[in-house]
């Protein structure tokens, strides 16, 4: 069965363990490059829910086996090298903000020897408050005993959008079919306006505007757009005859696509490694350079790891490791309804030219077309040039980081060892975020920033005694005990102004505007003792017990200390029964375990505190209380888990299943409950509520063929099903918000699926199911949003990998399901507001007057008369009520989340060996890969992976990016 890396680093025989967890190799996260390690596993590994960030260098989130806290973390734990190391994430959301990425991101994939997937509470106990959602153990590449040796690897890849709307090229901008530019913000008709409801695109020069009091085009009118003339504009703005001047109006198909480059990315990889029988060391460097699909969107990562190795003597040895990351981001592209680089492509004109905006920095000021101090544009009342944006409003970001330990082992005797590790992860984050003169700031005033500092650093410190040993012929025992410190520290501090004295310096001192100043400074402590022993009989029976006491400082005295066993087991059938194992039969193993866990709370959550206010009463610091009630009895939320499973291997190992069946709680929910505002606050902190996770998820292997002459394919299924269930809430409360935007609602929601989506639905016809109609349109069927269309969480996840090898060429493809769950797309709702896709056409008439929909319905604009409906509605007036002036009704862009991935593809060669040895080396691959580059889909024009953080605020979409579609080729040096 072989040896896998489980809880604090050890290495157990497999067929010995009773919990479920799952070992890549560094093979498994190679195959293809990506950015963010997490990325290497999604379609790989069974019950793991893994949600991308179309951002490059955005962060992923990953859940195994479903949520366990209402509204608290839950991320698993990642270990690399023994060492907990962070996976902070400055995230934006559905309304704003910029996604930075996730710090697990750092870890370079080509340096992680294995990864060890632990997935739920029975198989990390021993981690302690972190471990309830399981853990992700990574151990990096050693030096070893020999010749110096030199690994390198290079990948260069090119990425475009994966995914895009499915744009209308029929009609253009404006409102109520007509449109003619003057200084767009009102100054001509409907120049103002950011929607494709204008006339039809057929090229014409003149007519794109009524003769007044008619329904006629006005044929001596000219059509100008933002690319006209100047003379053109002044004319049209002066009401003379202008008939001359028009431009024609035609659409412009590619020109959301257009703004986009191809992206590129090289990442490098070399390595040096040797040693001898006393010492050994290994040293790496790696790069990644990656200039974004997004223009000016760059990211760059350098990274390098050092791990030794030294044997003082026959019972001391000592082991250690290092590494350095830096990170650096250029113009991330914001995201959300306030930031998004695409959400002006959703409110947006199909006529517009996208070139035209590209050369808006090499216009004359004779040459701009809108108010003075503006940048040259399409749309100067809600919108900004998208490349001024990207390139005039320079965003930077910084990670330093440094992750490394010592440890030394001490033989005490024949297997029994002493080990002492101390480990730290810190880094420093700084954020430069700078904002040109434009539509949302003060005119009187030059531009403003955001300056963000953060600092971590989280140090753990173990004393740990291994016991490994044969207690006679027929009882082996593994056993382990030990304390650890863990002390972690936050800082972060920051500084903004949204207006400037003096233009182009972005310091304090130049502000305008008071800056608004930050700073947050967390500090916590856990202190813990531990222990497990595992006693295998006859190399068949495992029976092992584990126990962790943890005193947490944010836990008031009293309530800061708690206990959490765990008990496992396993029986290898085919050892324990002989007879069972025959042609058919190889192997068989049942395993069982349960576990409870506890997690502590945030820092300062124990005592009301003030808030300092950056404004001065007569020159006194103002402070004001915060608005959440503190709670100073407070206690560890508690998490049980049982777990069932089952190893099999038939046919001399050429069908395999490694499978689990789970059911697990968490009580005693730490969160922030509604509280009557004549208390003078709106929340308190609480313990209470549950939530229920059972679920099931296996691994299945699968060689159909394997053939004498050298060809073989191998395959492999994996799949996770889990069902959530919020059993308790607080008294009184029915429901938590998780997030929400323009009448979607993400909640935590009693007795349904954690991350349900709630809203408005359509009033229908409670016999027939018909929607009734009010003058031709639906409506709500109550001001409230509660009805209940479904949550976030998939049905079921997997992936279907598949290895076609012959000699020395190599093909490997992945596909990755998700398969039901719910999304809410506003990029769908405003894009239907706005006329802009295909399905838009639908009830437009090139003469105005004459309305084309009538929606199937009872028509009770007369209660006491409901009749079939007849009314018709023109196409601007419907789909506008649908996505929005009815009472912003959620229904019709509520999706279903499914989706098949075409994630990874690798054709690969290895060259002949008698290259090879002019080289010196053992190996040389070349390979061509690609990566998402096919998406099988239910929810239109928008990619349904998406996400803008790591936390709980998930399940709404607006104009999120699409995952990178990449092509590369890599080339691979093994000595």
């Amino acid at each position: 069965q072989g040896v896998v890396v489980t809880a604090l680093g050890e290495t157990r025989e497999k067929s010995q363990l009773g919990t479920a967890q799952q070992q890549l190799s560094t093979q498994d996260l190679t195959q293809t490059k990506t950015l963010n390690v997490i990325n290497s596993i999604q379609g790989k590994v069974s019950g793991v829910n893994i949600t991308g960030s179309g951002t490059q260098g955005g962060s992923n989130r990953i859940v195994l086996r479903g949520a366990n806290s209402i509204s608290g973390n839950n991320s698993p734990l990642f270990i690399v090298d023994g060492v907990p190391v962070s996976n902070f994430s400055r995230g934006g959301s559905e309304r704003s903000g910029w996604d930075f990425g996730s710090a697990i991101s750092d870890i370079n994939p080509e340096d992680i020897a294995t990864m060890t997937v632990l997935k739920g509470p029975n198989a990390a106990a021993l981690y302690g408050s972190r471990a309830a959602n399981g853990v992700i153990i990574m151990t990096t590449k050693k030096g070893s005993s020999g010749k110096m040796r030199t690994e390198w690897s290079s990948t260069y890849s090119w990425e475009k959008p994966s995914i895009l709307p499915d744009y209308q090229n029929l009609y253009g901008q404006g409102s109520g079919g007509e449109f003619q530019f003057v200084d767009g913000s009102g100054g001509g008709v409907q120049d103002y306006n950011d929607q494709s409801f204008g006339p039809r695109l057929d090229g014409r020069t003149t007519g794109c505007t009524f003769i007044p009091g008619t329904t006629t085009y006005d044929k001596s009118a000219p059509c100008t757009q933002f690319t006209s003339s100047p003379e053109a504009l002044a004319c049209v703005a002066s009401g003379g005859s202008c008939a001359s001047f028009g431009t024609p109006w035609i659409a412009h198909p590619d020109n959301v696509k257009s703004f986009f480059n191809t992206g590129h990315t090289l990442s490098n990889t070399i390595a040096v490694s040797g040693g001898n029988d006393r010492a050994n060391a290994r040293i790496s460097f790696g790069s990644d350079q990656t200039a974004g699909y997004v223009p000016a969107n760059t990211f760059h990562k350098t990274n390098g790891l050092l791990n030794a190795s030294l044997k003082v003597n026959d019972r001391l040895s000592s082991d250690a490791s290092l590494q350095y990351i830096r990170n650096a981001g250029a113009n991330r592209p914001g995201v959300g309804y306030s930031n998004s680089i695409l959400e002006q492509f959703v409110w947006f004109g199909r006529q517009v030219d996208m070139d035209a905006l590209r050369n808006y920095t090499h216009l004359t000021a004779a040459d701009n077309n809108g108010p003075p101090g503006r940048e040259y544009n399409w749309n100067y009342s809600f919108h900004s040039n998208p490349f001024w944006t990207q390139f005039d409003n320079p965003v930077s970001d910084t990670r330093d980081r440094f992750i490394g330990n010592v440890s030394a082992t001490y033989n005490l005797a024949t297997g029994l060892d002493a080990t002492v590790r101390t480990g730290s992860d810190l880094f420093r984050y700084n954020i430069d975020q700078r904002f040109a003169p434009g539509l949302l700031v003060d005119p009187k005033y030059f531009g403003g920033f955001t300056f963000i500092n953060d600092y971590n650093n989280e140090n753990n410190t173990d004393l740990t005694a291994r016991l490994n040993r044969s207690l006679g012929s027929r009882l082996q025992v593994n056993a382990i005990t030990g304390g650890s410190i863990r002390r972690a520290t936050y800082n972060s501090n920051s500084q903004s102004t949204s207006g400037l004295t003096v233009p182009g310096i972005y310091n304090v001192s130049n502000a305008a505007i008071a800056p608004t100043l930050g700073q947050r400074l967390e500090r916590r402590q856990i202190n813990s003792l531990y222990g497990s022993a595992a006693f295998t009989l006859n190399n068949w029976w495992t029976v092992e017990g584990t126990a962790r006491n943890d005193w947490s400082s944010t836990l008031p005295k009293g309530n800061n200390s708690y206990f959490y066993p765990s008990v496992n087991t396993s029986i290898i059938l085919t050892d324990a029964l002989p007879g069972l194992k025959n042609r058919v039969l190889s192997y068989a193993k049942v395993r069982a375990s349960t576990a409870r866990v506890g997690a502590d709370a945030d820092p300062y959550l124990l005592r009301t505190t003030y808030s300092g206010l950056s404004s001065k009463f007569n020159g006194l610091s103002q402070f004001t209380l915060q608005d959440v009630l503190a709670n100073a009895t407070l206690m560890p939320e508690i998490t049980h888990s049982n777990e069932f499973g089952a190893e099999l291997s038939l046919f001399d190992g050429r069908l395999t299943f490694d499978g689990s069946l789970y059911d697990k709680y968490t009580k005693n929910q730490i969160f922030n409950a509604p509280v009557s505002s004549t208390t003078g606050f709106l929340n308190k902190s609480i313990n209470a509520g549950k939530i229920t996770n059972k679920g099931v998820d296996f691994l299945l292997g699968f060689t159909p063929i394997q053939t004498d002459g050298g060809f073989t394919w191998n395959s492999t299924f994996n799949y996770g099903h889990n069902k959530s269930r919020i059993t308790e809430l607080a008294p009184g409360v029915q429901s938590l918000l998780l997030g929400s935007l323009f009448g979607a609602r993400v909640e935590a929601r009693l007795d349904k699926p954690y991350g349900a989506i709630m809203g408005r639905a359509w009033a229908r016809d409670s016999a027939t199911g018909q929607l009734l109609l009010r003058n031709g349109l639906p409506f709500a069927e109550s001001t409230s949003p509660t009805h209940y269309f479904g949550s976030i969480q998939p049905n079921w996840t997997g992936g279907l990998g598949n290895t076609f090898s012959y000699k020395n060429v190599r093909v490997y493809g992945l596909f990755d399901f998700k398969r039901g769950g719910k999304i809410a797309s506003i990029t769908n709702a405003f894009g239907d507001f706005t006329g802009i896709f295909t399905r838009n056409i639908h009830g437009r008439e090139i003469d105005w007057d004459n309305p084309g929909i009538v929606v199937q319905g009872i028509d009770v604009t007369d209660p006491t008369k409901p009749k079939a409906n007849t009314i018709n509605v023109n196409a601007e007036t419907y789909w506008q009520c649908l996505a929005y002036n009815c009472q912003q009704v959620i229904e019709p862009y509520v999706y279903d989340a499914s989706y098949t991935k075409l994630r990874e593809l690798t054709v690969g060669v290895d060259l002949p060996r008698s290259f090879l040895t002019r080289l010196n080396a053992s190996a040389i691959s070349v390979a061509l890969t690609g990566r998402n580059l096919y998406t099988w889909k239910r929810a239109p024009n928008i990619d349904p992976e998406f996400s803008f953080q790591t936390g709980n605020d998930q399940g709404i979409e607006f104009a999120a990016l699409p995952n990178a579609k990449s092509w590369g080729i890599n080339v691979r040096i093994t000595p």
